[in-house]
């Protein structure tokens, strides 16, 4: 097991007002395979399930709430555009969601198609397993299908 940041308190509370969070030094998180307005949208090799993304907010903020009205909307319409697009592209039973924090305190919502023969199958998914290892084929599929000149329909 690991441990977490909040056994530091001084790095922690470095975390959520963003001085030491490394989306902000990096001005982006790693993997980004799109772009909205209000947030980037991740794809990693390695995942725990073969449409797994991760829609990260370009404003930091730890919850949801902490964003303005329309900032709130815009995220939930972004996230909600890319679910829509990881459903048609992976043809999932359901679609799961995830917004923790807990690691990192800058939002992002996690997207989890979910399989019939996936590996969490009467389980909770397991955010850190890197099971399945996305080819670069794979990986321009998805982003293929999330970049604005695809005609995926705006939410």
């Amino acid at each position: 097991m690991t441990t977490s940041a909040w056994h530091d308190g001084e790095r922690w509370l470095a975390l959520p007002e963003g001085s030491e969070c490394p989306i902000c030094l990096n001005a982006r998180p790693l993997d980004v395979v799109a772009e909205r307005e209000t947030s980037w949208i991740t794809a990693p090799v390695a995942a725990p399930l073969p449409g797994y993304a991760c829609v990260v907010s370009k404003q930091h903020v730890v919850e949801p709430f902490e964003l303005s009205p329309a900032a709130q909307g815009a995220f939930f319409r972004d996230a909600m555009q890319v679910a829509r697009t990881l459903s048609e592209l992976f043809n999932p039973i359901k679609m799961n969601y995830q917004i923790n924090g807990n690691t990192l305190p800058h939002l992002h919502m996690h997207l989890y198609p979910r399989l019939t023969d996936d590996p969490f199958v009467g389980a909770p998914i397991d955010g850190s397993a890197t099971g399945f290892v996305r080819t670069a084929p794979e990986l321009d599929a998805i982003k293929r299908a999330l970049s604005p000149s695809s005609g995926a329909e705006e939410i």
